[in-house]
């Protein structure tokens, strides 16, 4: 549901746009797209200078918040709200202009394409910004503006535009067929239905919560916890299940399965590719799976837990997923070495 709301503000970078982008993977960006309608960059290993480009970003973002402290200055400004006649969870203001400059390849960090504010008891507070890029630009464009090792850039993807007269309970969550968080994820079923199927939806976008002081909540695809508050804490909770050390049984309970020793380094990308988006980077922020960091698993465990899943949690819906004797080795090597 947090994700459709902020699917559902992303649309402004799109609608400000001359034309929106229909082509997937133009660029070649490695990504991961585990969900149906999300795909997001990989994170990259820390460069030099990471860390101080990243500073500039926010101590940017934070100035041209405090430029726009109001929607009133957004407004004079020409940043206009996506649907004026919805209210929404998080709001997007944006800039046509900025949207065009960022699309056409000038980056400015001073002209962000949206300003976003969180909807409060006290009205509405701008929280952070959004910056945005064509589909054109590759890694290490994407790299090249927002360091990847901090941040992620994330696109809509598998989107069945719904026909006309359809009514808005079959767009929406939890039962919608059409739209960002619909069913309906390729272009067969779509077109039986009547819609209009597109692979990829606008270009790449990131958002920076440059209030927030937890690294991970900074650089999130939302504030409100998609990416990173659910499951934080290895103590928490998993949906309706108490965590063991960020597990849904206690470690010793968990089954080990021999396995040889693998490369963590190249089992680091797979985790990216095929696990990053529900148990989030590094296995410390996982939105909709167990936080692995610092839980203590073997490899021989993590290996069992890939090949098995339902195996230790009949509610899990994690897949079992398709690769190697090596590349479980090397993921399970690099799961087991997350502190």
């Amino acid at each position: 549901m947090k994700r459709f709301w902020v699917a559902i503000g992303c649309v402004l970078f799109g609608l400000a746009l001359i034309v929106p982008a229909r082509v997937r993977g133009a660029a070649g960006v490695p990504s991961t797209h585990d969900e149906p309608h999300m795909e997001m960059t990989i994170r990259l290993p820390a460069q030099s200078g990471d860390r101080e480009r990243a500073a500039a970003i926010l101590d940017a973002a934070r100035r041209v918040m405090a430029l726009y402290p109001t929607v009133e200055s957004a407004e004079r400004a020409g940043f206009k709200k996506f649907a004026p006649n919805v209210k929404l969870p998080m709001e997007h203001y944006t800039s046509g202009a900025y949207a065009r400059e960022s699309w056409l390849g000038r980056f400015d960090l001073d002209h962000p394409t949206s300003l976003l504010f969180k909807r409060t008891p006290d009205g509405l507070k701008i929280t952070g910004v959004m910056y945005t890029a064509s589909n054109k630009i590759d890694e290490a464009q994407l790299n090249e503006r927002i360091p990847l090792s901090v941040g992620t850039w994330h696109r809509h993807i598998n989107y069945c535009a719904a026909p006309a007269g359809t009514p808005l309970a079959d767009q929406m969550p939890p039962n919608g067929r059409f739209g960002f968080a619909g069913s309906i994820a390729t272009a067969v079923p779509c077109a039986a239905a009547g819609g209009k199927f597109s692979p990829v939806i606008f270009g790449w976008m990131l958002h920076v919560w440059p209030n927030e002081t937890d690294p991970s909540k900074i650089w999130a695809v939302d504030m409100d916890g998609d990416m990173h508050h659910r499951g934080a804490s290895n103590a928490g909770m998993l949906g309706n299940r108490v965590a063991y050390n960020g597990l849904p049984i206690p470690l010793d309970r968990l089954p080990s399965q021999k396995i040889d020793a693998g490369d963590a380094t190249r089992g680091a990308l797979i985790f990216a590719q095929n696990c990053q988006s529900c148990h989030g980077i590094d296995g410390r922020n996982g939105p909709d799976a167990p936080v692995l960091a610092g839980a203590g698993i073997a490899p021989g465990q993590v290996a069992y837990m890939v090949r098995h899943p339902q195996a230790i949690d009949s509610s899990s819906d994690m897949p079992v997923i398709p690769i190697d004797e090596r590349e479980l080795a090397d993921v399970a090597a690099f799961v087991a070495g997350l502190r």
